[in-house]
């Protein structure tokens, strides 16, 4: 019974803070009319960063992990009416016809995944942080600086889109940086000697994992590459 409570509060604080920041969101938009790809990623950056909130909100692992199950299970009907309205796909610019629903699962799935395997299996919570926040900002970074600056594309590779370039890898791994550090040290608590060398590998790990994932699958891959890189790095400082 507890472990309920605990799910229907974390999914208040979630409601809340998704509705208020997209509301918010969307408000801006009608008033200045952001470019497509930024609104894109501002309102991925609102779906993403919900993972903090259901990790402070939550008071045991189980918890946590349940949280994202039922937001597929409460958002996939709405996506599966709204995707018939050409004024809401056209605003959420949907590249493919359901691609809002598989990203929900993708996205949200995923933080299930990452949570158990992170703070439920490694005891390490502040690795779920990392891991969603290292792969959401910095595959808006590497979209947005690639789109922007990208003049040396990655055409060496035949598995690589070859609309990446290497200007967005780059811009990736440096904000995946930024984000993993910042997880580790506020989140976990944990000392900058060993932030630094942990993230200093995780980060370039995460980029080229982004680089060579297709089909929108990088949202599953990167996080997982996340984690189980820094929890490498924990147990070869000894931290584990």
């Amino acid at each position: 019974m507890e472990i309920l409570f605990d799910v229907l509060n974390g999914l208040k604080y979630f409601l809340i803070y998704m509705f208020s920041v997209a509301a918010l969101l969307f408000g801006v938009n009608r008033i200045v009319k952001l470019p497509k790809e930024l609104f894109r990623k501002l309102f991925h950056f609102v779906a993403f960063s919900s993972v903090i909130v259901m990790i402070y909100a939550a008071k045991v692992w189980i918890a946590a992990a349940v949280i994202p199950i039922v937001v597929i299970l409460m958002m996939y009907p709405g996506l599966l009416i709204s995707s018939k309205n050409e004024k809401f796909t056209a605003l959420m610019s949907e590249r493919r016809p359901g691609e809002l629903k598989s990203s929900l699962i993708q996205l949200f799935g995923t933080m299930a995944l990452i949570i158990i395997l992170s703070w439920g299996i490694i005891g390490r919570k502040e690795l779920a942080v990392a891991a969603i926040l290292m792969w959401g900002f910095g595959d808006a970074a590497a979209a947005l600086i690639g789109k922007r600056f990208g003049k040396h594309k990655v055409l060496r590779f035949k598995s690589v889109d070859h609309k990446k370039s290497w200007e967005g890898t780059a811009a990736m791994s440096f904000i995946a940086f930024i984000f993993g550090m910042a997880s580790l040290l506020i989140v976990g608590n944990v000392p900058l000697e060993i932030c630094i060398p942990a993230v200093i590998v995780a980060a370039p790990l995460a980029a080229i994992t982004e680089l060579v994932t297709k089909n929108g699958y990088d949202t599953v891959t990167v996080p997982v590459v996340s984690t189980i890189s820094i929890y490498v790095m924990y147990i070869v400082m000894g931290v584990a």
